[in-house]
């Protein structure tokens, strides 16, 4: 049985939302520092896949949901080429879970992969192949952004996942 949330009820259990921070997450002082300037509550321990998950209340999503962040194409060219291996290994674990990943690609655009813009010996024809791959894989949405916008997004893709979540889980 699904409940059915007032809106003001549902409002209510949206506020507890707190985003947890993977401890090994590095160079992140601009989101954290947009979590602080909105009053987002936020926890930082191990996550086992992914860089950004939530909970509201007691419910985790970490199993659920998580954001995989990369400052630049140059960053996720290693993930795919030299690290591959061991990338692909947390996305089938999550995927396994069932949970839903995003990456978050920071200081560049889906144009900047097609032209090449980037530091890396990957051909875009490659990279681009490589997000594509992940997308199918593993259902990942890839998001693009620049630092300033990092941490409304990450807030507002585990809000949304949350809400969704509340208002179609049995229970």
């Amino acid at each position: 049985m699904v409940k059915h949330w007032t809106d003001s009820e549902l409002s209510i259990e949206l506020s507890k939302l707190m985003i947890i921070v993977d401890t090994r997450e590095q160079k992140n002082a601009h989101i954290l520092d947009f979590f602080e300037q909105n009053k987002i509550p936020y926890k930082i321990r191990k996550l086992d896949s992914g860089d950004y998950s939530a909970m509201v209340g007691d419910l985790t999503l970490e199993h659920d949901v998580f954001i995989e962040r990369k400052n630049s194409l140059t960053e996720i060219c290693g993930n795919f080429a030299q690290n591959r291996e061991r990338f692909d290994r947390e996305f089938t674990r999550a995927k396994a879970d069932g949970a839903k990943p995003f990456i978050l690609v920071e200081n560049n655009t889906i144009n900047d992969v097609f032209k090449g813009n980037y530091r890396s010996q990957m051909p875009p024809k490659s990279l681009w192949a490589s997000f594509c791959t992940w997308m199918v894989r593993y259902n990942t949405t890839i998001l693009f952004s620049d630092k300033a916008h990092s941490g409304k997004i990450i807030y507002s893709v585990m809000y949304y996942y949350a809400r969704e979540l509340m208002l179609h889980r049995n229970g």
